[in-house]
């Protein structure tokens, strides 16, 4: 167990307040708010009972040192500590909002001012770089469905499985699967995949989920783990590295970027769905004319958005196509390959528990000379059976 995970279990209320939240929102929050009570000589409890501005006094001796060095450090333990001083009776920290007040701190974002959101054309140069059929389903996943990628932690493969045959697969966002939600009042949305996005699901799950149960997760390691947001992360680093970009300017999230992009540009898409997709909340009076539940028109506004490549007959995308169709195979074949070894080795186990249990009667009783003629010829008869899957 890890010491942010320690904090957690020490203290119930905090567990309570966290347990709707992301593995990675629990971790980053616990520690934080572990820290600054460690810093400040207070327990959780303690902390929040105090008068809401010696709370907020408090919290400003802890995280006024790091704001010119570490801006968005301290940005983020502030966000953690509202948080949880909130979460007692709902009243909010006393800080300035305004330019200029006491407690007021402006952040720069130096990397939003060199991101680089891929085009079409560039994001299938970078998918082209992927090494595997998971990696590849990941990435367009996210650039055809436009997801937050903590969905991809928590979608199951029965999210997906009675659809892989279908040129279109629907997806319900609800807040279990994405976790932005549950702070927003938006009960569900749909996405989708289509054409070669559909199409590497269903070959990626062929190969992944032959044998899975419905609860099974979606992505998940090499070693059978979930997929979290941090193999994301690494997948996407090294695949936009591999296609020439700059990996410092495009994240997990400039993918659901290109996605609003392709949305956005798109001729005769509704307004209103262009927000429904993304999970956004439409604002004033027309979300009470919103009828969330009409998927068959939403099918037909997302058709209208190409998520194709724009060059389909190239050698290139040709002779991909070729490489995943060997890929493929040989995922298959291996698959194969392991059941046959796996039956081969429960075959041997089996004749060897006979063999043995024949030796064990065999060493406690006295037989006659066509007795042991018997129980030989059975022995040799197993080892006959055996010796041809060998």
């Amino acid at each position: 167990m890890q010491k942010y995970e320690e904090f957690i279990e020490a203290y119930p209320k905090v567990k309570d307040w966290l347990q709707n939240r992301s593995k990675e929102t629990q971790r980053s929050f616990a520690t934080r708010l572990q820290r600054f009570c460690e810093a400040m000589g207070v327990t959780p409890e303690d902390w929040r009972m105090m008068d809401k501005f010696q709370a907020r006094d408090l919290v400003w001796i802890y995280i006024k040192p790091k704001i010119n060095d570490h801006p968005s450090v301290a940005q983020a333990d502030l966000v953690a500590l509202k948080s949880w001083f909130r979460n007692h009776n709902g009243e909010q920290l006393p800080f300035d909002s305004g330019k200029g007040g006491k407690h007021y701190f402006h952040i720069s974002h130096p990397k939003r001012a060199i991101e680089h959101i891929p085009s079409k054309r560039e994001f299938y140069q970078i998918l082209d770089m992927t090494s595997s059929l998971r990696d590849k389903a990941i990435l367009i996943f996210l650039f055809q469905s436009g997801v937050r990628v903590n969905v991809l932690e928590h979608i199951t493969f029965g999210d997906v499985k009675h659809q892989l045959g279908n040129n279109i697969i629907v997806l319900k966002i609800t807040g279990k699967l994405d976790h932005k939600l549950r702070s927003r009042d938006i009960p569900f949305y749909y996405t989708f995949l289509n054409g070669e996005g559909a199409e590497t699901l269903r070959r990626y799950c062929e190969v992944q989920h032959n044998e899975s149960r419905e609860g099974t997760p979606l992505f998940v390691t090499v070693k059978g783990n979930p997929i979290n947001q941090r193999w994301v992360w690494k997948i996407t680093k090294m695949v936009v590295e591999r296609a020439g970009f700059n990996p410092k300017t495009i994240t997990t999230h400039t993918f659901r970027k290109a996605f609003r992009r392709q949305v956005a540009q798109a001729e005769g898409v509704d307004q209103e769905f262009k927000e429904m997709v993304m999970g956004h909340v439409i604002t004033g009076s027309r979300e009470n004319y919103f009828d969330r539940n009409n998927l068959e028109w939403f099918v037909e506004q997302y058709q209208k958005v190409n998520f194709g490549r724009d060059a389909v007959g190239s050698e290139t995308t040709k002779l991909k196509v070729e490489l995943d169709e060997e890929r493929k195979e040989r995922d298959l074949k291996e698959l194969r390959m392991r059941r046959e070894i796996d039956e081969l080795t429960k075959r041997i186990e089996s004749r060897d528990r006979k063999i043995k249990k024949m030796e064990t009667k065999l060493n406690g009783l006295t037989l006659n000379n066509s007795q042991v003629k018997e129980l030989l010829r059975r022995i040799e008869k197993l080892e006959q059976q055996a010796r041809p899957e060998q």
